[in-house]
């Protein structure tokens, strides 16, 4: 370079002798480098460790941003704040070494135009580039201020080793940072669609007389195994996945439906993580919308079979495992398709037996014709089904055994005595324990149902509002002592505002029309109906969510406070019959 003075300094040690102190240096600072993996921390920790060997009086690292073309100052020592933190490649001395890829020595700092706005105290300066397999990540600079200290080539070939060194572990720390960041990234993801996953599932129960509990524990974040209950007249959930153009037809084929049946099904799509968990996505949206418009569970894995195959026609994307039924409320019974998959377990309170809900078919998606076929059972108080994954009785432990179909009914008689949530905590246990750490391979979903003793009343009234409190006193009356009913006043609150709606807006005041009441209870679900004999109303539309908004109507506002109490509030097709629920727990309003 013109105008460079070198010259070696009388403290530094030169020729033979000082290579042995100079590699006894880098070996230090090489064990300093390879501590934490935190960026920030190496950045500062190469620079304290360049300005130690160079004797310098401050020194920085600019990493170069690839996509800009910019350095940045990213760590420092000395320098002061007036300083430039940023420059473009081929700007200034960090540029230059950047954009030319060689290193450089300033004898004579103060008279070279590249370090116009540096201290002027600077009398000589070193900087070499941040190299990783001949990529240019960063500049390494350092700087004295001492007159009478020079550095030279010497000085040079010490930092240029040096950087080196440290190139590679400023890289493994971005490397690292890199995949912490990736991987907080697909974390946060995976909650989001573990969420997603489990809001699909609906485990909603329509029918008062059936208790349920269910569990599902994907092998990973999210996994191919659901369940899920669908009321077939009022589910709106799997609207989610319609375009807004037909979800209104979607709401007029649940109105269509059985108001005394739900579905129920449990299944398990062949593949593992994200690809099942989009996979059973789609099935379930699948089998949601076929409930709504098809009356038979073999003409529902059917329609099944033929869209998995339409839309997963690479043999890849596997098959998938399936048990479809309608339970009927009127008579107890349970009509169901079974694909391939594992058959339940019904246990009669009676007598103790253990049936097996079997029957023949193949799983979705794996042929044309998946031959299914229909049975039916019938259920009497007290009866109890289990319906399970393969990730049940796959269950491995670290001898290699399975915990098989006989173990699992052999469990299922030593707990079926007990509560059905203690029932199926126990069932759990037991699977654990027969795994123990044993890493497992599969998903595991469960879902238990029980017919429980059910009590009902019926009763008829004109449209006359006297009326009101004698049918609110009697189902209050009723329903003493019942679980699903943990606050009085609300569901007082709530039925007579739909007693007034029957008479004032359905009947219109006519004294000829009557109001229908019907109330079905189990130990840990009220359901209510009341329906009048008017034209009925339009339902859909309203949707405000608080009943002080001016736009509601007066029989709007007060339909938002009944949604606002009670757990669900669903209407038939015509709009002139509601359907109250309350559940085990509820004590109305929102969740706080």
């Amino acid at each position: 370079m013109n105008g460079e003075k070198l010259e070696r300094s009388d403290d530094k040690p030169s020729g033979s002798g000082a290579a042995p102190a100079i590699n006894g240096e880098f070996r230090r600072a090489g064990r300093v480098l390879d501590g934490s993996l935190d960026l920030d921390l190496r950045l500062n920790r190469v620079v304290e460790q360049a300005i130690e060997l160079l004797g310098a009086d401050r020194g920085s690292i600019m990493l170069l941003d690839e996509k800009s073309g910019v350095l940045s100052v990213r760590a420092s020592r000395g320098l002061r704040e007036s300083v430039e933190f940023s420059v473009r490649l081929g700007e200034g001395i960090s540029g230059w070494v950047a954009k030319q890829g060689s290193p450089l020595v300033l004898s004579d700092a103060v008279a070279d135009d590249r370090f116009q706005g540096i201290n002027p105290n600077i009398v000589s300066a070193l900087a070499v580039p941040l190299r990783v397999e001949g990529r240019v990540i960063g500049v390494l600079n350092v700087s004295s201020s001492t007159h009478g200290r020079y550095y030279d080539h010497v000085d040079l070939e010490y930092l240029i080793s040096f950087a080196d060194m440290a190139a590679a572990a400023i890289e493994n720390a971005q490397l690292y940072q890199a995949l912490r960041r990736d991987q907080e990234h697909l974390a946060k993801e995976l909650r989001m669609a573990s969420r997603i996953q489990r809001s699909i599932i609906s485990t909603q129960m329509p029918c008062a007389s059936i208790r349920m509990v269910s569990r599902l524990m994907p092998a990973s974040a999210v996994g191919g195994d659901f369940f899920s209950i669908v009321p077939l007249s009022r589910d709106s959930r799997f609207c989610f996945y319609c375009s807004s153009q037909i979800q209104d037809r979607c709401q007029k084929l649940r109105s269509q439906s059985c108001p005394n049946k739900f579905g129920l099904m449990i299944g398990d799509v062949a593949n593992k993580g994200m690809p099942a968990a989009l996979i059973m996505s789609v099935l379930t949206t699948i089998l949601y919308q076929a409930g709504q418009h098809l009356s038979s569970p073999r003409s529902i894995l059917n329609e099944a079979n033929s869209a998995f195959r339409r839309f997963f026609s690479e043999s890849q994307y596997g098959f998938a495992t399936l048990f479809y039924g309608f339970y009927d409320n009127t008579d107890n019974r349970l009509t169901y398709t079974k694909a391939g998959h594992e058959a339940p377990l019904l246990v009669r309170q009676g007598s103790g037996e253990i049936e097996y809900l079997e029957g023949e078919g193949f799983p979705v998606g794996l042929m044309e014709d998946g031959c299914y076929q229909e049975r039916t059972v019938k259920l009497e108080r007290g009866d109890r089904i289990l319906l399970y994954t393969d990730g049940v009785t796959g269950a491995l432990n670290d001898r290699g055994e399975v915990l098989g179909r006989k173990r699992l009914v052999e469990l299922v008689k030593a707990h079926a005595g007990e509560d059905i949530e203690a029932f199926l905590d126990a069932l759990g246990d037991e699977v654990m324990l027969f795994s123990g750490d044993a890493p497992q391979p599969d998903d595991i979903a469960v879902m238990v149902l029980e017919l429980e003793d059910l009590y009902d009343l019926t009763m008829t009234v004109g449209t006359d509002v006297k009326q009101i409190r004698y049918v609110i006193d009697s189902v209050l009356e009723t329903l003493q002592g019942f679980e699903g009913l943990k606050d009085p006043i609300t569901l007082r609150l709530c039925l007579e505002e739909l007693l007034h709606n029957a008479m004032e807006h359905g009947n219109r005041g006519d004294e000829s029309k009557k109001v229908y009441i019907t109330v079905k209870a189990g130990p840990r679900r009220v359901v209510i109906r009341v329906r009048d004999e008017g034209e009925g109303f339009d339902h859909l539309h309203v949707k405000a969510e608080h009943p002080d908004e001016p736009t509601l109507s007066e029989r709007g506002r007060g339909l938002i406070i009944v949604r606002y109490y009670a757990d669900e509030l669903s209407f038939n097709r015509e709009g002139n019959e509601a359907t109250l629920v309350f559940s085990s727990g509820s004590t109305g309003g929102p969740e706080t």
